[in-house]
């Protein structure tokens, strides 16, 4: 059974700091000796980043309205168990509640 999160941070930055400071991504050096983060292990994210919404197209595909961006960073997350307490403490604030009814991105 998997658990799924949706979340969304003020921005990247912020979100993925968030990420970090639960445990739920890891930092490491590659072989370059850059500093990467990832995924923690048995953590799954989908980072979708900015969602915009609406805007209207010509039928020739012209924009006649851009769509605007909703705010907030979004990032889905798929773990085999439940948050712990301490990683909901350090969340709480961006996951997405009430859950979206219809999700910009789903896990296949």
């Amino acid at each position: 059974m998997f658990h799924d999160y949706y979340l969304r941070g003020p921005d990247r930055d912020t979100t993925r700091a968030a990420l970090l400071a639960a445990g739920l991504t890891v930092e490491y050096t590659d072989s370059d000796g850059v500093a990467q983060r990832m995924a923690a292990e048995g953590v799954n994210l989908s980072s979708i980043g900015t969602i915009y919404e609406g805007g209207t197209w010509d039928a020739d595909g012209n924009v006649i309205t851009p769509p605007a961006p909703v705010p907030g960073w979004h990032v889905n997350m798929r773990l085999e168990r439940p948050l712990t307490a301490g990683e909901l403490a350090v969340l709480g604030t961006i996951i997405v509640t009430p859950e979206p009814g219809t999700p910009y991105r789903v896990w296949a």
